[in-house]
């Protein structure tokens, strides 16, 4: 929601101000003309290439100063607004070489400012970019000296300012062996997609397309058939035979509408990463209580990891009724299964990154986006394929999204070792959860407390300019497995609840209390989302006893609303909500959200950091933003999981079936349900 800057945007430390005051300060983000720029570099023109660099100011303090005295009121109140003091600014080299060159030395030296001590993060490390001490060494003097005469002229202020990047049209990557390779990749599975497909219809002995539909007898056959583009289209689309499945097939309708949720909160995470021109406007959020429930959306990751403990304990249970005996080792083979029905889809994407990414496009923040990404999925990739993303190099991240799938393989594994311990051990059900509850409870009440955090986790627009990697908050409680999970533990408990309340025959308790609880859950929601505004409105003293409590208390009340909620769907409390969420179109975009989701970063990328002006934010951009996204998510979303996902699924079911069978493991849900958690 945006809101007009009249009545919120002239308060600062609960000292109203009027208006205009906000209007005198910098921009905080500003850039040349890129296009113009570059145009500039003609056969007549500079000997050199035309070189564009971005990069960010500190503005000195001045206590002298009436506008650095306002400046510095808004920038303390770091939760709500903005660094005020911090800006963001994009150069043509050639511009500023011809203004410096048209001052006198005296006036030149006297508007170098050298960098002095700088209490926070301002900037992206040199080696994340390709050449930045170079281009510091030659460009750095020129520029602080034309920031700051824009400084003096304008606001009588002066800074530092410090090359992030520069960039231009002849400083593209050249294409490397890791480029071509990626290419090869991509035609071998071509290739392997249009021989499956012609092999399948080859040997196709049925009429229509009943042959794509059934698997085939002989097990070579299925092997070599995994890969076949019209009988895993038909994996996506189907509908499962089994009850259970059946049952619960609304899943895919809540996967496909959080996915679109989490999109909308990381459209409003680049807006703020790379450029707008109402920054006014975002500040003013975070004084409207509605503006919170978006602000503090990222509390929905929690309903992905519900979902997931709670499908997972369901299968576990499902399969394990069927078995002998359930050993420890069957943890090992369930997590490798699991590595390896998820890993080649995302691995692909990763590489994509690692390659092709910066070759796209160009523009005065492009480097910023795509350099980066590519250097860093370069030199941590291993990070990701390993899942401990979310652990080691966090702060260098390669698709920064993919903390959730390391955080929730890191659950799925402390689930399974949790309900083969109830399994084997049933006389200790209760003491088993309540323990595992319990330490749910503790560990991030302990980490809130050492550390003298906040309640909540505070999203902060300066955290957000850097996506949050230079932020403590989120890395030490927002990313990590041990901070997470008490809604995945709660999802593990209610599904086991569930199962047993199931094969009970129990046909629910639809008594009108539980009924007005599970329509209170909606508003609940929204209130729990807006409380989290007294910790962005008040500096309470730390570290707090209460505090501490409060953050698991808060975060884990998802749990609690999530179990409500599908309790009613599952025992249909309204008839119309379980037509809507089992209409057939979600089940095949509820099973291809895990591709779009591990596509989705690409285009924001592409979307945000290609942009070559500075866009207004408005509800109209946000949403054209999100519909953008999710659309081409979904396009490249189908195309891998079509090529990748669902064959790799495939052969596992025929090639390790027997095998897993032999250590009584749970069997891994069938492909075409595609039940694994949605990711966020």
């Amino acid at each position: 929601m945006i809101h007009t800057p009249v009545s919120i945007m002239g308060q600062a430390n609960g000292v109203t101000r009027p208006v205009h005051e906000y209007y005198r300060m910098p921009k905080i983000y500003d850039y040349d003309d890129y296009d113009r720029c570059v145009a500039q570099a003609s056969p007549g023109g500079p000997a050199e290439d035309p070189v564009y660099c971005a990069a960010r100011t500190i503005i000195k303090p001045d206590q002298a100063s009436s506008l650095w005295r306002t400046i510095e009121s808004f920038t303390n109140d770091t939760k709500r607004h903005f660094r005020h003091d911090h800006l963001d600014r994009g150069f043509c080299i050639e511009t500023c070489r011809q203004l410096v060159q048209s001052l006198d030395a005296q006036t030149a030296e006297e508007l170098f400012v050298p960098k002095f001590d700088v209490a926070f993060p301002y900037i992206i490390n040199a080696d994340a970019f390709n050449n930045v001490s170079d281009d510091r060494a030659r460009y750095g003097r020129l520029i602080n000296i034309c920031q700051n005469y824009a400084l003096r002229q304008r606001y009588n202020l002066t800074g530092y300012t410090e090359i992030e990047y520069c960039t231009g049209p002849q400083r593209a990557a050249p294409i490397d062996a890791l480029d071509i390779s990626f290419l090869v990749l991509t035609a071998l599975i071509a290739l392997l997609v249009i021989g499956s497909t012609w092999y399948d219809y080859y040997t196709s002995k049925q009429i229509g397309n009943e042959h794509y539909k059934k698997d085939l007898p002989c097990r070579r056959t299925m092997v070599l058939t995994s890969f076949s583009l019209v009988r895993n289209w038909y994996r996506l689309v189907s509908r499962s035979k089994d009850q259970l499945n059946e049952d619960l097939k609304f899943f895919q309708a809540i996967r496909f509408f959080t996915f679109c949720l989490v999109v909308v909160g990381h459209c409003g995470d680049l807006f703020t990463a790379t450029a707008f021109a109402n920054t006014q406007d975002r500040e003013a959020e975070y004084y409207s209580p509605l503006g919170h429930m978006l602000i503090n959306g990222s509390l929905i990751v929690q309903s992905f990891f519900e979902m997931s403990g709670f499908l997972l304990s369901i299968h576990f249970l499902t399969t394990q009724a069927k078995l002998k005996r359930i050993s420890w080792s069957a943890i090992l083979v369930t997590v490798a299964y699991r590595y390896i029905r998820l890993t080649p889809p995302y691995a692909f994407i990763l590489m994509l990154h690692a390659t092709w990414l910066p070759k796209l496009q160009d523009g005065p923040l492009w480097p910023r986006g795509a350099e980066v990404e590519r250097n860093f999925c370069r030199r941590n990739w291993w990070t990701n394929l390993l899942y401990v993303n979310n652990y080691v190099n966090a702060d260098e991240p390669c698709l920064q999204q993919a903390w959730y799938l390391a955080c929730d393989y890191q659950l799925f594994t402390v689930g399974l070792i949790i309900l083969v311990a109830v399994t084997k051990y049933k006389k200790y059900v209760v003491h088993i959860f309540s323990m595992s509850g319990l330490a749910a409870i503790l560990i991030p009440a302990l980490v809130v407390y050492f550390n003298h955090f906040d309640g909540v986790f505070v999203v902060t627009l300066q955290a957000e300019r850097f996506i949050y990697w230079f932020d403590e908050m989120y890395h030490k409680i927002y990313i990590p497995f041990h901070t997470n999970i008490g809604c995945y533990i709660g999802g593990v408990v209610y599904g086991y609840l569930y199962y047993r309340i199931r094969t009970s025959d129990n046909k629910g308790n639809r008594s009108g209390f539980l009924k007005f609880l599970w329509y209170m859950t909606v508003p609940c929601g929204m209130l729990t989302l807006m409380i989290s505004m007294i910790f962005y409105t008040n500096n309470f003293e730390k570290p707090s006893i209460w505090i501490s409590i409060f953050f698991p208390l808060h975060k884990n009340a998802w749990a609690l609303f999530g179990a409500i909620v599908l309790y009613g769907i599952i025992y249909n409390y309204n008839r119309f909500i379980k037509s809507v969420v089992n209409f057939p179109l979600f089940v095949p975009l509820g099973r291809l959200t895990y591709c779009a989701y591990i596509s989705h970063v690409f285009f924001l990328k592409n979307f945000f950091y290609g942009t070559r002006g500075i866009p207004y934010f408005s509800n109209v951009s946000m949403y054209t933003k999100v519909i953008s996204v999710i659309v081409a998510s979904y396009i490249l979303g189908v195309i891998v999981a079509l090529t990748l996902e669902f064959p790799i699924s495939a052969l596992q079911k025929h090639l390790l079936s027997k095998q897993l069978e032999k250590v009584s493991k749970p069997d891994p849900p069938p492909a075409n349900n595609n039940v694994s958690p949605p990711s966020a």
